[in-house]
């Protein structure tokens, strides 16, 4: 997956005014935006589609909140890391903390700013695409055969302790002996 690729944005919003100026903002940016409006499709459609790594979630869904999928994502144990960036018109501190800890990648406070969603959306990009290449890497290490051992052979490392001579010690005179 490139940086191209990094494209579907899964959009869970129950408001269909505030679901469709996200959805134009994101298309307009080069986004696909995969629009859903109850926190049980934004988790069915995240657990079954594995290109989607950026997610918009608001707080307040029917069903499943954005909270519960916030948290039931970072509990799965197979798929891919999802950016998740709660969205919600909750905006003191303490929901903040608690959407953070829940599992949430960022924190936007309603209405916001479109310029502020798309930095908060290309940060999001960004670690995706570095885990992806550490993946890639990962991989491809995994690919390669082990490099050859520098280290000396066991019968080599005899060989050098038999040359190893230390030098005895001094021993002390007689004349040291007396003083």
């Amino acid at each position: 997956m490139t940086h191209k690729q990094i494209t579907k944005v899964l959009v869970a919003e129950d408001n269909p005014v505030v679901r469709k100026g996200l959805t134009n903002f994101l298309k307009k940016w080069g986004y696909e935006p995969i629009e859903v409006e109850n926190g049980d499709d934004a988790m069915d459609i995240l657990e079954n589609d594995f290109t989607i790594r950026l997610s918009i979630l608001d707080w307040q869904l029917p069903g499943l909140s954005g909270l519960q999928v916030c948290q039931r994502m970072r509990v799965r144990t197979s798929g891919p890391y999802v950016y998740i960036i709660m969205f919600s018109a909750r905006k003191s501190t303490e929901e903040k903390i608690l959407a953070l800890d829940g599992g949430a990648d960022d924190y936007l406070v309603k209405p916001a700013k479109p310029s502020e969603l798309r930095a908060r959306l290309g940060v999001g990009r960004r670690i995706i695409e570095m885990v992806l290449k550490m993946e890639n890497n990962a991989t491809v290490q995994q690919a390669e055969p082990p490099p050859q051992s520098v280290a000396p052979t066991p019968e080599e490392d005899n060989k050098n302790d038999a040359e190893f001579v230390p030098e005895p010690l001094n021993a002390p005179k007689d004349d040291d002996a007396t003083s």
